[in-house]
């Protein structure tokens, strides 16, 4: 039969165990995608829990209210203020040095252009999550947020993301107030980032997160906010949005 078929054992053997790698290759691909998005997802809901936990601990010790934060302090003393103190945490880095946390001094946006990390107040949790602290030019308070700490691919939307913190009362107006009615714009916290005016992600529409025309969108193509954190700051909104899943439009 060997000598019918024009191949030797071996051939045989080579050609099944190709035909067994590719078989693997289409199955299992897909599954770990699934995996993998699943993981992103909760880790990503549970980093939003414990940062939403901490603050309530302050606001049982302290008499304030969940949605306020004062946006006006600096990062170092906002994080000292509503988190640290009730967060387990591993290595806190402060100031222009913050490679000891991160592991390096930029990360990827969607569109795989690397972005200098403008955090200036890092901590890293016993999870080894780590949470940026950052206030841009403009004024507005964010963390950034790396769900598998120093390892993983640090890239927005994959295991980066970014958390906003909004105060009607103090955030900077810097386009035309019509612009900012739009919208309803809660005090507090906001999952994503935020648009050219600082409006945050996660007022806009399901739609609105993947298009391209949206500021640091969920979309390869989105353009880039120059103050902002790069393609891809809003694809926690987006995630947020989906019932903290990532669905098969996400640009994974």
């Amino acid at each position: 039969m060997l000598k019918k078929s024009g191949f030797t054992h071996s051939q045989q053997l080579l050609i099944m165990g190709i035909v067994f790698l590719v078989l693997f290759a289409v199955i299992a691909g897909p599954l770990y995608n699934s995996c993998r998005k699943k993981e992103v997802a909760s880790k990503l809901q549970a980093v939003h829990t414990k940062i939403k936990q901490a603050k309530r601990t302050y606001v049982l010790e302290n008499g304030d209210i969940m949605s306020n934060y004062d946006v006006n302090i600096s990062p170092d003393n906002f994080a000292e203020t509503y988190f640290t103190p009730y967060l387990k945490i591993k290595h806190t880095c402060k100031g222009d040095n913050q490679i000891p946390c991160w592991g390096h001094s930029a990360y990827f946006d969607l569109d795989n252009n690397p972005v200098t990390n403008k955090s200036v107040y890092s901590i890293v949790l016993e999870d080894k999550t780590i949470i940026g602290f950052t206030k841009n030019e403009d004024g507005f308070m964010a963390l950034l947020v790396d769900i598998d700490g120093v390892a993983g691919k640090n890239k927005l939307g994959r295991d980066i993301f970014v958390m906003y913190f909004y105060n009607n009362r103090f955030t900077p107006k810097i386009c035309k107030l019509y612009e900012y009615k739009k919208y309803y714009i809660a005090d507090g916290i906001h999952i994503g980032g935020f648009d050219k005016c600082g409006i945050p992600h996660d007022v806009y529409s399901y739609e609105d997160l993947y298009s391209k025309n949206l500021e640091d969108g969920c979309n390869i193509k989105s353009p880039k906010n120059t103050y902002g954190f790069g393609k891809g700051a809003a694809c926690a909104a987006l995630i947020k949005q989906s019932q903290w899943r990532i669905d098969k439009i996400y640009p994974w």
